[in-house]
């Protein structure tokens, strides 16, 4: 491997730096060498708790850097690990183990629970033979078996692809199986080493464990047995820096493909938002593996450019950045800290390189001044009676012609010309001019009201000014308005000075009622004496001047020769203002009398009690009524 960055990124590689350069880390769920603990060297943590196994030397001679079990209480568990596998699943799994001289069974390693249908896997020896098995719990075990080895260390790898179960010993597939149950659930199972779950403890020595995901090669099994590396050019690169919140490129070297955890693809262009240490593993055709890992560290690098400069032409500038001792003033025309004479306004931009390699800029402003901008405003458009304001900026003791003071307002009453004058906060002086034009009302005159009918047209002419226009209605083109409303005239002088003028325009709709009367013989309505039952219409023309359609639902009823004889009724005086007199037969004594408007609606109701009676109609409006006595009607004009 590569050397790593001093200090910064030890915490990063701890997870990783107990794992020899010859163990795969691709597919990787835990890695236990044993160096003086049960502790898990991948990064997923699965550490085993120790029940009294006992720390010896591992096939290298190394002390403390193998772990020791008596056969009978000693062993190493993980309750929950990380992983779970099914019959489906692909796994492959690697140890070495020293088995003492024994003809009970001992179980180095199993996967396994006590409740019935899980998939389950264990690696047991005996005197003669050590076996592979795979099974669903309560089932029959399923082996792939080859003869024992004692007293000396022995190199096992399992791997399941599957299904298919191959057992090694010492690089060489030794026995094969085939897993053949239904119906199997999978689950998180502990993992044993050094017994199994229902005992059969283990007596010897077991050392560098290892289970993965995936199926090893065999040029990676080849490699674990002889501890070396195959594949030797696997390369993650240099250490990265990515430069405040940038984008780095990951490109491995020295294999066929290749695969980095955290997952990125390789040769991909990503921004990475925390320190961290990238672990690249490539594969060659034969399948043969290596792994490097590189480091990516954020930096934030900037410089102060310092405060942004306005002065008046040719004063000087000294110009002074901070962040970095290795400052450039655009390609070098300004030297830091060094006066110049600026010209023009304008940015001038300060770069640094950091020691690793990241650049930062920053840029000052320089604005020169030959004078002041000052700003007199807009020109002024003013009409009698507008007021204007002399408010100008840009600079300071700001004074008008006449010694008029800043920011005042008046009401001109002519056409002028103003201007001011100033003194900028560098010393540099300068005006501007403001126009006043002055102009007139025009005199507008949109017409009178108007009062229509609905349906009528109107035509709306204004006089008086340029540029006449109507909000709702074009000048002098006739249209049908459909509700009454205020129709604006606008209208401009010759100098632009605007007015308007309104107009009502009243939109009065036609009306209809409907009367439903009973008469004897005939009925009159209006002039109109009708002689039989039916409906009438009258088209009569109502207060505002437009037609008033009058409906009349008639019922006569016929008298012989002889039924009216003495039932006269005569009305005094008709028209009539406040009282009017009722002389009637006598034989209508006891009828009723009845008093309705045009439309038949009853507005007094009151029994007759003598031959001549007196009726008070001062809270009659104008107008036409009808006064009913039994079968007798009279029309009355009611004038005020």
């Amino acid at each position: 491997m590569k050397h790593l960055l001093p200090f910064l990124f030890l915490f990063c590689l701890s997870a990783l730096a107990q794992i020899p350069s010859y163990v795969p880390v691709s597919g990787l769920q835990c890695y236990y060498p044993f160096n003086g603990n049960g502790n898990d060297a991948s990064v997923l943590n699965n550490h085993l708790t120790n029940n009294g196994a006992v720390l010896t030397t591992d096939r290298f001679g190394t002390t403390d850097a193998a772990y020791n079990f008596n056969g009978s209480s000693q062993f190493l568990i993980r309750n929950t690990p990380s992983f779970t596998f099914n019959p489906t699943s692909t796994f492959t799994v690697s140890l070495w183990h020293n088995r003492n001289t024994s003809s009970v069974v001992g179980i180095p390693i199993m996967h396994a629970t006590n409740t019935a249908g899980n998939f389950i896997w264990i690696f047991q020896t005996g005197a003669t033979s050590m076996q592979f098995g795979t099974n669903k719990q309560q089932a029959s075990w399923i082996w792939a078996q080859s003869t024992s080895t004692t007293n000396v260390w022995t190199h096992i790898v399992l791997v399941y692809n599957a299904g298919a179960m191959t057992l090694y010993k010492d690089n060489v597939a030794v026995a094969t199986g085939t897993f053949n149950h239904t119906g199997v659930t999978s689950a998180t199972l502990p993992l044993y080493i050094g017994r199994g779950i229902g005992g059969n403890y283990f007596n010897g020595k077991i050392d560098d464990i290892g289970i993965w995901n995936r199926c090893l090669s065999a040029c990676e099994i080849n490699d674990l047995f002889t501890a070396t590396n195959t594949l030797t050019t696997v390369s993650a690169g240099p250490d990265l820096y990515a430069c405040n919140g940038g984008a780095v490129t990951l490109t491995g070297t020295g294999a066929q493909t290749y695969s980095w955890a955290p997952n990125v693809a390789n040769g991909s262009t990503f921004t990475p938002s925390i320190n961290q240490t990238y672990t690249l593993t490539g594969f060659d055709a034969n399948g043969c593996s290596a792994w490097d890992q590189t480091n990516i560290l954020l930096e934030n690098f900037s410089i102060d450019a310092g405060q942004n400069l306005t002065l008046c032409q040719g004063d000087s500038a000294v110009l002074t950045a901070t962040g970095s001792p290795n400052i450039i003033w655009n390609n070098n025309d300004v030297s830091n800290g060094v006066p110049f004479y600026p010209l023009n306004s304008g940015y001038i931009t300060a770069f640094a390189t950091s020691a690793n390699g990241c650049l930062a800029s920053d840029s000052v402003l320089i604005t020169v001044n030959p004078a002041p901008s000052i700003n007199a405003g807009q020109d002024y458009f003013t009409c009698p009676g507008d007021s204007i304001t002399l408010l100008a900026s840009g600079a300071n003791n700001l004074i008008w012609n006449g010694s008029i003071a800043n920011d005042t307002t008046f009401v001109p009453n002519a056409s002028a010309t103003y201007v001011v004058s100033g003194e900028s906060s560098l010393g540099c002086y300068g005006s501007d001019t403001l126009q006043v034009f002055y102009g007139n009302f025009p005199d507008l005159n949109g017409g009178p009201d108007l009062s229509v009918c609905f349906g009528q047209e109107v035509t709306l002419t204004g006089t008086g000014g340029i540029f006449m226009y109507w909000d709702f209605a074009i000048d002098g083109i006739p249209f049908i308005p459909q509700t009454s409303g205020s129709y604006v005239l606008f209208g401009a002088s010759n100098e632009g000075c605007q007015s308007t003028d309104t107009v009502f325009v009243s939109v009065n709709e036609a009306t209809s009622n409907t009367i439903t009367a009973s008469a004897i013989d005939s009925y009159t309505l209006n002039g109109q004496t009708y002689t039989a039952s039916g409906t009438y219409s009258q088209v009569l023309t109502n207060t505002a001047g437009c037609d008033s359609l009058l409906t009349l639902n008639l019922t006569l009823d016929f008298t012989g020769l002889d039924e009216n004889v003495g039932a006269a009724l005569s009305v005094y005086p008709n028209p009539a203002q406040d009282i009017i007199f009722l002389n009637v037969d006598p034989a209508l004594i006891g009828s009723n009398i009845l008093i309705c408007d045009a439309f038949g609606r009853i507005l007094l109701e009151s029994t007759l009690q003598k031959e001549e009676t007196r009726l008070d109609l001062r809270e009659f409006a104008t107008g036409t009524y009808l006064i009913k006595v039994g079968s007798q009607t009279k029309r009355v004009e009611i004038l005020r």
